[in-house]
């Protein structure tokens, strides 16, 4: 389906004044925008908020100025978990152990809303290729900031997360922003900052991109040896011990695990550890899903299959808290567009509207009102789930595996699948 360009319309004057002259200079009236939105997100989430894995981070990196074990910083501070990033990704924050808890919450929250606004304009620039940069800009931050209405990003701001800022970069390298012979040295650095990423190396490999995959697993393995060389015991002990411990975290059976593992885990009553189910739902995403990726790369659909890989990467870690679901603000973006596509192409009478709109109201009414949080919780009240709770306390796992479906269904078993 072919999309026509939208076209701005003709600049009106608004004034004389200050706003006249905003409105004739589109890249002026972008920038105040942005800063204004800087400005909102520091008073939503000011200094005076606690930001937990902020203290976290600021704790590690004030161990590595000091010449300390970022891994036990945390011991002697009320309430705080231990650090649980590679040694690479401590390095990388130690600009934080200068500026404290104060202006580093600041500072995160700064660059938080930055990234988000980034996040919506390179969503907008997918789904919408022909328009121009200026509209792809207005309309990216318009998105960017309705990002806040998504649970997990605001969650995210709420603890002073890196999730939006590793799916900036990770988004960045994948959709070849960089020049060729630099793309996947992105994806490498992200996952030497949190692992996780490494599931877009897989990608790579299966979306053959070979050359890619080469850069981004040597990256990585720079940013191994780098923590090697400047903290080896700390190396040592993370990638000899806490690697192979996931509880460190939290508790896996915990309602913010929206991963398998938590899945099966709060059904099952108690942690399991590595189960036979939960090999069975990790092997059975990862099929199933990665023959999706492929066949949705191949068509042409490189947001999809990139989105379909974030959802393949929360389902099978360990440990997926709610906020690493921040993947929800392009996914919801691209499926109301493709219901605007489907309302187009055949009216909202049609199966394929009614049946995209389904997912899009699903997708976004579960990130938007955050359904983990209202079902019963803590206490271990998560294992003790009846009826509709069940959904409500394993939401976004069950939404996310509903979209994979769907996909597979889309790109494996229909002949055609109409391009928005």
């Amino acid at each position: 389906m072919t999309i026509t360009p939208v076209r701005p319309a003709p600049s009106v004057a608004v004034g004389n004044g200050v706003a006249a002259r905003v409105a004739r200079r589109p890249i002026l009236a972008l920038s105040l925008t942005a800063a204004a939105f800087v400005v909102l997100c520091v008073a939503l989430w000011p200094p005076t908020k606690e930001q937990y894995d902020l203290r976290v981070y600021v704790a590690a990196a004030q161990a590595v100025l000091n010449g300390k074990d970022i891994y036990t910083a945390h011991e002697g501070i009320y309430g705080l978990l231990g650090y649980t990033y590679p040694p690479f990704a401590a390095l990388l924050m130690a600009p934080l152990g200068l500026l404290g808890t104060g202006a580093g919450r600041v500072l995160m929250s700064s660059l938080n809303a930055l990234v988000l606004l980034l996040i919506g304009s390179m969503t907008v620039r997918q789904l919408r290729p022909r328009w121009s940069t200026k509209h792809v800009l207005a309309i990216g931050f318009v998105l960017g900031a309705a990002g806040l209405a998504l649970e997990p990003v605001r969650t995210t701001f709420h603890y002073g997360q890196i999730n939006l800022m590793l799916m900036a970069i990770l988004l960045i390298d994948l959709l070849g922003y960089l020049p060729k012979r630099f793309r996947g040295v992105l994806i490498g650095v992200a996952t030497g900052i949190k692992l996780t990423p490494g599931i877009f190396i897989i990608y790579l490999l299966v979306t053959r991109r070979y050359r890619e995959a080469l850069t981004a697993s040597a990256a990585a393995a720079a940013t191994i040896a780098i923590g090697f060389i400047a903290m080896p015991d700390a190396a040592w002990r993370f990638w000899g011990t806490y690697i192979l411990d996931p509880t460190r975290p939290g508790s896996s059976t915990l309602f913010a695990n929206q991963a398998w593992r938590g899945v099966i885990d709060r059904l099952s009553g108690g942690a399991q550890g590595i189960s036979p189910l939960w090999i069975f739902a990790v092997l059975a995403t990862l099929v199933v899903g990665f023959l999706t990726v492929r066949r949705a790369y191949d068509r042409g659909f490189v947001l999809e299959s990139i989105l379909l890989t974030a959802a393949i990467g929360v389902l099978v870690s360990p440990i997926s808290w709610t906020a690493h679901w921040v993947w929800a603000l392009p996914a919801a973006a691209l499926l109301w567009t493709r219901v605007v596509a489907a309302h187009r192409a055949g009216g909202t009478r049609s199966r394929s509207f009614q049946l995209q709109t389904g997912l899009a109201v699903l997708t976004t009414l579960s990130f938007g009102l955050g359904l983990p949080w209202i079902g019963p919780r803590m206490d271990d009240r998560e294992l003790h789930q009846h009826g509709f709770e069940i959904f409500l306390g394993n939401a976004y796992a069950i939404v996310g595996a509903i979209l994979v479906l769907a996909a597979a269904y889309a790109f494996a078993f229909r002949r055609r699948h109409s391009q928005v």
